[in-house]
């Protein structure tokens, strides 16, 4: 005798269910709060003219393979100090809020030192933003030599 009471395979219970934030701005908010209020930060990065942007490992690591080397290094791991050699400091402020924004802004006063720091931390989404800006502001009054 067959049984008529089975369930149909397509109303069976699932044995998971995935769930997913919509959303990372309430993490990115959080990040932002703690650089804010120097929590947890975990490295000082200076530059050329010895001014101090503070940050954490993790975070950067996560962001930059040029950071992912140096904090991963054996050598370097246990620093909490990095000099950051032939960056400008507002450019590497612009990126460093970046990392823990997702935002930058992009202008023509900032956008060459922005594309020096970019090759040097390998930051691909910025310099891919300030290609684009760079784009954005060809014409022929300042791209054709008459």
């Amino acid at each position: 005798m067959q049984n008529t009471n089975q369930i149909p395979v397509s109303r069976k219970c699932k044995p998971a269910k995935t769930y997913k934030k919509s959303s990372f701005d309430d993490i990115y908010k959080g990040f932002q709060t703690l650089l804010k209020g120097e929590f947890f930060c975990d490295i000082k990065l200076k530059t050329d003219n010895q001014k101090i942007i503070t940050a954490h490992k993790v975070v950067l690591s996560a962001a930059s393979p040029y950071f992912h080397a140096i904090f991963t290094n054996r050598a370097e791991r246990n620093h909490d100090l990095v000099a950051i050699r032939n960056v400008d400091y507002t450019a590497l402020q612009l990126l460093v809020n970046y990392i823990y924004s997702g935002q930058i802004v992009v202008t023509k006063e900032n956008v060459q030192n922005l594309l020096t720091a970019v090759d040097i931390l390998e930051v691909q989404d910025v310099k891919e933003a300030c290609c684009d800006f760079l784009q954005s502001q060809l014409c022929p009054t300042n791209c054709i030599e008459k």
